[in-house]
């Protein structure tokens, strides 16, 4: 009795359940398989697998197939095992469609003959964010210059002169969009006549890193006004010059010749 007690504590104690220590990041777009392995056993019928989330299950194989009862709706048709590996000592998940939601601390818990463990795994989300859209500003003093992205997690925005100096800035983060990205609108105000800025913005989760130069010039009131005022010209000019010719074609004489 005392030999099968210290068999099965050297069983219990050689079985071990591993997830790698850095974590999952996840990718907007792309599913993400969290990485699990144990001491292998081939024959399934005692194994239990169960992925949690918190109090949620995630994901259950046992009776040497899924059991998803009691599968947390949120990851209803989204969640899967490797069944062919889960003898080579592998009860890897795959998630579908991740989102930001998703994010979070991880459990996988596994029962076998030889023994039983649990390994916490963190997953982290990112999606990359899209190409910044210009928008531009202009009043009688001052030019606004603006940009709009969307992207996960929250970024770094930076905006730098023209010797590299920082610049005080305008942002607006919002959690609207439908894949739960956040939308970044950021302005800077300059002062007339000229203004060399660069807008950066950050993404360290994937190592993504934009800057944007922007670099605009004005002039003066009086020849915008003039150059205006040429154009208003040339344009009517044009048009009483398409009108004549509009009206010769449409009430001229056909000329006849006499011989």
């Amino acid at each position: 009795m005392f030999l099968l007690c210290l068999l099965w504590i050297i069983g219990a104690v050689s079985f071990r359940v591993n997830v790698p220590d850095r974590g999952l990041v996840a990718i907007r777009g792309c599913p993400a398989v969290l990485v699990c392995e144990f001491t292998p056993d081939p024959d399934l019928s005692s194994l239990v697998v169960t992925w949690q989330r918190g109090s949620r299950v995630v994901h259950s194989f046992y009776y040497q197939q899924d059991q998803l009862d009691r599968q947390s709706p949120e990851y209803h048709n989204r969640t899967s095992l490797f069944i062919s590996e889960l003898g080579k000592g592998k009860a890897s998940l795959r998630i579908n469609s991740v989102g930001p939601k998703d994010v979070g601390q991880y459990l996988c818990h596994v029962s076998s003959a030889k023994g039983t463990g649990k390994a916490q795994i963190e997953l982290k989300y990112g999606a990359l964010y899209s190409e910044p859209r210009l928008n531009i500003h202009v009043n009688s003093s001052t030019v606004t210059v603006q940009f709009e992205t969307d992207g996960f997690p929250k970024p770094e925005v930076i905006w730098l002169g023209e010797h590299g100096q920082n610049l005080s800035y305008h942002l607006e983060l919002h959690d609207q969009t439908e894949d739960g990205l956040y939308f970044v609108k950021s302005s800077y105000k300059a002062q007339k006549p000229v203004g060399n800025v660069t807008f950066t913005l950050k993404n360290p989760l994937l190592n993504q890193n934009l800057q944007r130069p922007v670099t605009f010039s004005y002039v003066s009131n009086e020849a915008g006004d003039r150059s205006w005022k040429m154009v208003a010209i040339i344009s009517m000019s044009i048009s009483v010059i398409l009108l004549a010719v509009l009206l010769f074609l449409r009430f001229r004489k056909p000329i006849k010749l006499y011989l």
